[in-house]
């Protein structure tokens, strides 16, 4: 699931602040990791002799930021055993027989209360 949640990361971050968004292959909606701000954005933008210096910490740092997001979407996104699309827990349902999506269980005629409202 981390690889498969990985893969579907989408990077938004800026030179200040590290975010990464996931869409919902249901919905289509998206969903947005918490923001974490680059430690040396000040001084990187001050210094600029120092570019490569700052530019690696900041490939650092983002590389940490986009596994903190693996691990939030984690708990925001579940993966159909059917069709194996990644669904937010609007669109996944706890079913009798086995969760699904939302559309999944509707053409099986599986009723289900979605994980999340």
């Amino acid at each position: 699931m981390t690889n498969l949640l990985s893969s579907h990361l989408e990077d938004r971050s800026t030179p200040q602040y590290f975010c990464f968004s996931i869409r919902c292959e249901v919905c289509g909606e998206f969903w947005y990791s918490s923001s974490i701000p680059f430690s040396k954005a000040l001084q990187a933008a001050e210094h600029r002799e120092k570019k490569e210096l700052y530019d690696a910490i900041y490939q650092r740092e983002k590389q940490r930021a986009m596994q903190a997001a693996g691990q939030e979407a984690r708990e925001r996104f579940s993966q159909c055993p059917i069709c194996r699309r990644l669904v937010c827990d609007a669109c996944f349902l706890i079913c009798d027989e086995m969760d699904l999506c939302r559309e999944c269980a509707g053409r099986m005629e599986e009723s289900g209360e979605p994980v999340a409202p």
